[in-house]
């Protein structure tokens, strides 16, 4: 995946706000300085449209985050016609926490993580936090002066996220707080929610991976997809992946998240995008000589299934960079839809 779709990830992050509400510590996380603006600002605008239906919001946002994303060049020269960006996400239970917090920089959370707001019915509002506490704790892990973490965020909101995402369905979450000077203990149940399959098509233009479909048309066996838009659960151990060929063919990969391809065995070269934090060594030597930077992994495709690719670490060999023992391509998840 391209640092350019990287940053399209990011934008689409911020400009969903009214339509995630920062429904999980992770969507809380991703902010920076502006998130706190940004949310009021959508959520004015969103409060004007009182009446509007949700799908016509959710048409609403999309246009504006296409315009965004056309401005800031995330198309390139492709004439619209020619655009084709196809995003599928599998219908997944998620741990949603439900707060927003001050995630701007760890000068701002010298004394633990300040709560902005909560999204009504979610498990932060449902146990009793609320906008002007203070999280000094999760689970006994620390939440106050822990500087910056990547993207010059506040480290203490990634922990955040990182001890929601660990915590199954269910399980159960106490937070020391600091509310009005005093100091106390918020325990509750962390509630999932299921977010149903997504399938997203941006444009005119059609990509398929194969050979086989270069023609436009499928082969008579039927078709299915290999997807790798990022929701692979983390505590499972699941991370993001990067698809570098099928059957030995790259072409055009660049923005895409979804590929088409002809029903039976195909070979795909993959690479991972585990971030760092996960892993017991640095990035010079993950990249060195002695690292194996591509694995393949033969799926048997069948007709109208889609096939979530992620990269996997192996916990028994998380410090071995040599050869890339630490991880390996799987998929993760197969969903059954209509493939045409």
């Amino acid at each position: 995946m391209s640092k350019r779709f990287g940053a399209m990830q990011r934008k689409v992050v911020l400009a969903a706000l009214p339509l995630c509400m920062l429904a999980t510590a992770e969507c809380a996380a991703a902010g920076n300085g502006a998130v706190a603006t940004r949310f009021a600002v959508l959520a004015a605008q969103t409060g004007g449209a009182i009446g509007v239906s949700p799908e016509q919001r959710l048409r609403d946002e999309m246009r504006l985050l296409l315009l965004e994303m056309i401005e800031s060049g995330a198309f390139g020269q492709t004439p619209p016609e020619q655009i084709s960006l196809s995003i599928d996400a599998p219908r997944e239970r998620l741990a949603s926490l439900g707060i927003l917090v001050d995630s701007s920089a760890g000068s701002a959370a010298l004394d633990g993580l300040h709560v902005l707001g909560t999204t009504p019915g979610s498990t932060a509002a449902r146990i009793g936090l609320r906008a002007g506490d203070t999280l000094l704790s999760i689970n006994r892990v620390s939440l106050a002066n822990l500087g910056d973490g990547d993207g010059g965020v506040a480290k203490a909101a990634l922990v955040l996220r990182d001890e929601v995402a660990r915590s199954s369905d269910g399980a159960t979450l106490d937070f020391e707080v600091k509310r009005n000077g005093t100091r106390s203990t918020i325990s509750g149940v962390l509630a999932g929610t299921w977010i149903p399959a997504l399938h997203l098509r941006v444009g005119d233009g059609v990509q398929l991976a194969s050979s086989d479909a270069a023609s436009g048309v499928a082969d008579a066996a039927g078709c299915g997809r290999i997807s790798i838009f990022d929701v692979a659960p983390r505590q499972r151990q699941l991370h993001a992946a990067t698809l570098i060929s099928i059957d030995g063919r790259r072409s055009p990969f660049d923005g895409q998240t979804s590929f088409r391809v002809s029903a039976g065995r195909h070979v795909l070269t993959v690479g991972e995008r585990i971030d760092s934090r996960y892993l017991g060594f640095n990035d010079r030597l993950r990249n060195s000589d002695n690292g194996e930077r591509y694995k393949t992994l033969t799926v048997e495709v069948a007709p109208d299934t889609t096939y979530s690719l992620a990269a996997q670490i192996n916990q028994d060999k998380r410090n071995v960079w040599r050869d890339g023992a630490f991880w390996d391509p799987v998929i993760w998840h197969e969903t059954t839809e209509p493939c045409r």
